[in-house]
């Protein structure tokens, strides 16, 4: 696993349906990892379950990442601007927050007690 991440959680627009949201978010994960540095991904379904309030956004997607976050969305924005990133007309209405998550230490896993 990459040590920094790149963190989108997402609530797909009124009006466009799960179905809709997940196929094309599906395509478009596997479309930025065609940019150079990002390594890997995955995307989840989050449920809010501790904080002051509720965030409103149903959805993440993980990115592995190698590069500098600055480096990172240049080449995601170079590739829109070429035409090899497509976005759906609804895109803009798109409710997110994007994160760069750097590691302060190491991974540690935990002991699996019998």
């Amino acid at each position: 696993m990459s040590d920094d991440l790149y963190l989108v959680f997402s609530q797909p627009p009124a009006g466009v349906s799960a179905a809709d949201y997940q196929r094309w978010y599906d395509a478009h994960l596997r479309e930025n990892l065609e940019t150079p540095g990002f390594d890997a991904g995955r995307r989840y379904e989050i449920e809010h379950t501790v904080a002051d309030g509720e965030s409103g956004l149903s959805h993440l997607a993980v990115y592995e990442t190698t590069g500098s976050i600055g480096e990172l969305r240049a080449a995601l924005d170079k590739r829109r601007e070429v035409g090899d990133i497509v976005l759906p007309e609804w895109f803009g209405q798109i409710r997110f927050s994007s994160w760069h998550a750097r590691p302060l230490d190491g991974r540690v896993v935990g002991v699996k007690k019998a």
